[in-house]
């Protein structure tokens, strides 16, 4: 029985979606093959010039379409896009281009150089590289399998788009509604979960901050303890205590930086609304690279519901979704 229940648990752990960098550009598809790839800053450019990003997503599917978002500090609306090295061009109206403006944008972009961005007066305000535009293109061509097909954005070919197989659903996931108390934890207990975690040393000679606890619903509580902190970081280690049991959280995929030892929360936040727990790691201070997850509690462990990255740490924050579940509640 306890074999049978470690295989049931490893056939659920979720596979999350490839990530891949071409260039100026990070590409990801999420484990429904929905797709994403954002702008970098480029590689030795100089990064004073101005904040444009440009972001890209195709859901799967025949009928997939195409988005195109302009990211940029309060982005004004009206601006033109247009590809040099390619004839096309389009407006920001403050909402993502869809539909055959975007359509029109990608095709070029397959080919162009550079995306311009230039005010009502002509002037150049910002300037996105396109190099590993193209490469990226074909990546979702090849993920979504759109290769040879009419609706392909760059390994274009006669087959129609009724050939690109149908969107998958997205995974269900039956979750406990948050509610109730959480308990109280006695003098004894948070002296064990601050020795058995390994915490406490991170605190010799100082106060140790308070540990966090939620309630997660059918009498379980989530308890926070702790772990060290950086400067833009801070770790915790999670626990279920449940009728007067203690034990670490368990996981479909581990958090954060979690290694050889117990899982590791960075920067957690607990929704009592939604009964979500968030991790969120920064690989640096301005937050142009990292990891984030949301999970939801199942009653055993928690689930991951979305999951989030950025491998480069060249300006962008934007970071690419290689997972996605929907929470139902019990």
């Amino acid at each position: 029985m306890l074999i049978l229940s470690a295989l049931a648990l490893a056939q659920a752990a979720p596979q999350q979606g490839p990530m891949k960098t071409f260039g100026d550009w990070v590409v990801a598809c999420d484990n429904v093959k929905r797709c994403e790839m954002t702008s970098l800053q480029p590689e030795g450019g100089d990064w004073s010039d101005d904040g444009w990003q440009m972001a890209v997503t195709r859901d799967a599917g025949p009928n997939g379409g195409w988005s195109i978002e302009l990211i940029g500090e309060d982005a004004p609306k009206g601006v033109a896009l247009k590809v040099e090295g390619a004839p096309a061009d389009a407006i920001w109206r403050g909402d993502a281009l869809t539909g055959a403006p975007a359509a029109s944008l990608i095709a070029a972009m397959a080919n162009g150089k550079a995306v311009v961005v230039r005010d009502g007066a002509g002037k150049a305000i910002g300037r996105i590289s396109l190099t590993g535009s193209s490469a990226s293109l074909r990546f979702i061509d090849a993920e979504q399998g759109r290769v040879g097909t009419v609706s392909a954005a760059v390994a274009k070919g006669a087959k129609p788009a009724s050939a690109v197989p149908a969107a998958a659903s997205l995974p269900v996931i039956a979750s406990v509604r948050a509610a109730g108390t959480p308990v109280a934890l006695s003098p004894a207990l948070l002296n064990q979960l601050w020795t058995q975690s390994d915490c406490a040393e991170n605190y010799e000679g100082e106060s140790r901050p308070d540990v966090e606890r939620h309630a997660l619903g059918g009498g379980a509580t989530l308890v926070l303890v702790p772990c060290g902190a950086g400067a833009y970081n801070f770790s915790t280690v999670p626990y279920v205590v449940k009728a007067g049991k203690v034990q670490v959280a368990a996981f479909d995929s581990s958090p954060g930086w979690t290694g050889d030892g117990p899982p590791m929360l960075v920067n957690a936040g607990f929704d009592a609304k939604t009964g979500e727990v968030g991790s969120y790691a920064k690989g640096r201070g301005i937050g142009d690279c990292g990891s984030a997850e949301t999970y939801v509690w199942d009653g055993i462990r928690f689930r991951l519901t979305q999951a989030r990255a950025m491998g480069e740490c060249r300006g962008s924050i934007n970071w690419l979704t290689v997972w996605r579940a929907r929470a139902v509640a019990k």
